[in-house]
């Protein structure tokens, strides 16, 4: 499937029309099937494709809502109860089950009750591990960057009359591979004739962890084992800055000064690091570290930089290898090892286009309204040089 571009998106008909259309008996479900379609031609959500589509001039009034507030008015939908303007979230349950061609905007009234719901913070997310995201028509093969003239790479200063230095990006044979993330949760007509929506904002919940999950799941594979393109992240041991730093560490242990060790190291081969990978064992040890008091001296591993004479305020460029650098907890990354590298050169995630289609239909065509949360996802190193495991338990 194609991605269409989003100048091709037509202006909205007036909404008192669009919703009528929405809720007719005989034709509302083909009409709210074909829309969901449109939308998702263009790599949409329904919410961002009404947004964009906006409302003629004449329904532009000034009460501050957008077009999706104002259909979301029309048709009974609300997002939160208001019990003091008499509004209550059963309302929604009775629209959807009562018009089939509403339910295309289910998924996104669902979102936005959990919006207002309380809902625990994501702890493992993929954000923090890429560099850029974006949604793709279907296959996309890998790709390699290569330099055209490497004996032309020690200096980037040009010299008049010389060859600007390139870097050619090739592609590979190989696909990038993509992964179908998360899972639905559907119920019955007569279940949502009785109940309220904001009872599945639980199973809202769960579903979005769970997906996110199983996105950095991914995510860190690619990270450690490489995407057919480039290979594995190099291996460096901890025990092997001993002679730099003076000091043996102690396998199992993440030392400082090896830390800082490899840091430098990264920083003087040109890619220095800022993100780093750790499951939640080196989470504890890197929130030890850097958080609170060691056990021998009682004092911070700040505090006890101070005392030697590296103050962390006036030598940020030195201390900031470590103390700015974005600690990132995934349940998959290698015991005893810390996955780093430049998160702005180094993982993208491709959204493949329209692979949510099916299960808007099955929830329009049905009597049933369905909680859907899932994403056709896959990742891409963009650099193969940017990362580095550092191996503290060797």
């Amino acid at each position: 499937m194609t991605t269409r571009p989003l100048n091709e998106i037509k202006e909205l008909e007036d909404i008192k029309t669009f919703v009528a259309k929405l809720k007719d008996e005989n034709t509302g479900a083909d009409f709210g099937l074909r829309l969901a379609k449109e939308a998702d031609s263009f790599g949409l959500g329904m919410k961002d494709y009404l947004l964009l589509s906006g409302a003629k001039q004449s329904d532009r009034g000034t009460d501050g809502l957008n077009v999706y507030e104002k259909v979301l008015a029309e048709l009974n939908l609300p997002i939160r109860n208001d019990f003091s303007r008499g509004v209550y979230l059963q309302a929604a349950s009775d629209t959807f089950a009562t018009y089939s061609g509403t339910r295309m905007l289910f998924p996104e009234v669902i979102d936005d009750v959990v919006r207002w719901a309380n809902r625990q913070d994501q702890i493992e997310k993929v954000a923090p591990m890429i560099a850029n995201s974006r949604t793709i028509n279907g296959v996309e093969l890998l790709s390699t960057v290569v330099n055209d003239d490497s004996a032309d790479r020690d200096t980037y200063m040009i010299a008049e009359g010389a060859n600007i230095p390139v870097r050619t990006i090739r592609t590979s044979e190989s696909k990038v591979k993509i992964y179908k993330h998360g899972y639905g949760i559907r119920s019955t007509y007569e279940f949502n004739r009785r109940a309220s929506v904001d009872i599945l904002v639980p199973y809202a919940n769960r579903i979005g962890r769970d997906l996110e999950l199983s996105k950095v799941k991914v995510a860190t594979s690619i990270l450690v084992n490489g995407d057919g393109a480039y290979g594995a992240a190099p291996v460096v041991s901890q025990s092997s800055y001993n002679t730099v730093t003076g000091v043996t560490a102690t396998n199992g242990k993440i030392s400082w000064p090896h830390l800082m060790a490899w840091l430098v190291a990264r920083a003087q081969a040109g890619v220095p690091i800022d993100t780093v990978l750790m499951n939640w064992d080196g989470y504890i040890q890197w929130l030890m570290m850097f958080g609170t008091a060691q056990a021998n001296a009682g004092i911070t591993s700040a505090e006890a930089l101070a005392k030697v004479g590296v103050n962390v305020s006036q030598n940020p460029s030195l201390v900031n290898l470590a103390l700015a650098i974005t600690p990132v907890l995934s349940s998959t990354a290698p015991a005893n090892k810390l996955v780093g590298y430049s998160k702005g050169d180094t993982l993208e995630e491709l959204i493949e286009a329209g692979s949510n289609i099916q299960e808007t239909e099955r929830a329009i065509r049905n009597q049933t309204v369905t909680v859907v949360k899932t994403e056709n996802t896959g990742y891409r190193l963009v650099f193969g040089d940017t990362r580095s495991v550092f191996n503290f338990n060797a």
